[in-house]
């Protein structure tokens, strides 16, 4: 049982790790996209910073920022799993 706990807690650390990673990178290809939309004259006359900070909030609440939470939900899921069928053969 330790060995399994072991595990567990090494795999939500490397998780956690994977999960900030990938959101300050998705953070930066937003704002990426938002700065050159707002270059290409998408901003409609609203300044610059308020165009991305206004972007930004969108993000926050969109479904390609939840997703990301699948990192920590499908592979320890998948642990958990596992684990229950190897104790019970």
């Amino acid at each position: 049982m330790t060995r399994q706990l072991f595990f567990l807690t090494a795999a939500f650390a490397i998780l956690c790790v994977v999960y900030i990673a990938l959101s300050v990178y998705s953070r930066y290809v937003e704002r990426k996209r938002l700065e050159e939309e707002h270059a290409a004259g998408a901003g409609g006359g609203v300044g610059r910073e308020d165009y991305i900070d206004r972007g930004m909030v969108v993000y926050e609440r969109s479904w390609r920022k939840k997703l990301l939470y699948g990192i920590f939900v499908f592979p320890l899921a998948a642990a958990v799993i596992l684990i229950i069928i190897a104790n019970h053969s």
